[in-house]
């Protein structure tokens, strides 16, 4: 035996369902693909003023073992021949001597290298917003649909109670009344 607020809070709870799976492949698709496009664009306008070049370490500064870079000195030789010395931090062995790429901008600074990871790690962490915004929302449909609900059911539990309790041993004397 089910009521017609059992039934409802069913129904709800499925088309509720249906709504997220429905919406979080949409958005997914929209707004990651948005995303990851946007940024890809950027970094690719990033790197086209950036240029690669060879640099030799000529210094390493003492660094702690754990530390996940090590500042060096580097110096190289631009195409006009001058050479500079600039300040860089490597992320891989570094001995005097070796020779590292380096990323300089339209100015000859040494420059961050462009992201590859960038593009999708920002579309991942928007989308994942979204997916959770887009729960949340079901979920908060569904929760408050089913308070209302359940006061509801409580308040026709209480009066059908009080119906039953009108009535249930009214039916003559007691026995013990004779």
């Amino acid at each position: 035996m089910r009521r017609k607020e059992d039934r409802l809070q069913s129904v709800a709870g499925v088309l509720l369902l249906l709504l997220f799976l429905v919406i979080v492949p949409v958005a997914t698709m929209t707004i990651g693909g948005r995303v990851y496009q946007t940024e890809t664009l950027a970094a690719q306008a990033e790197a086209a003023q950036l240029h690669q070049v060879e640099a030799t370490i000529v210094e390493v500064d003492k660094t702690p073992l754990y530390a996940p870079v090590t500042p060096v000195k580097v110096t190289w030789t631009d195409p006009d021949g001058r050479t500079h010395t600039s300040d860089y931090q490597t992320s891989g062995i570094a001995k005097t001597g070796s020779t590292v790429k380096i990323w300089l901008d339209s100015a000859g600074r040494v420059g961050h290298p462009p992201s590859d990871t960038r593009a999708l790690s920002k579309a991942v962490l928007i989308t994942s917003g979204a997916v959770l915004a887009v729960l949340a929302f079901c979920g908060s449909c569904y929760a408050l649909l089913r308070r209302a609900l359940d006061r509801r059911r409580s308040r026709l539990w209480e009066s059908e109670w009080a119906t039953v309790g009108l009535n249930w041993g009214n039916h003559g004397t007691r026995p013990d009344q004779n």
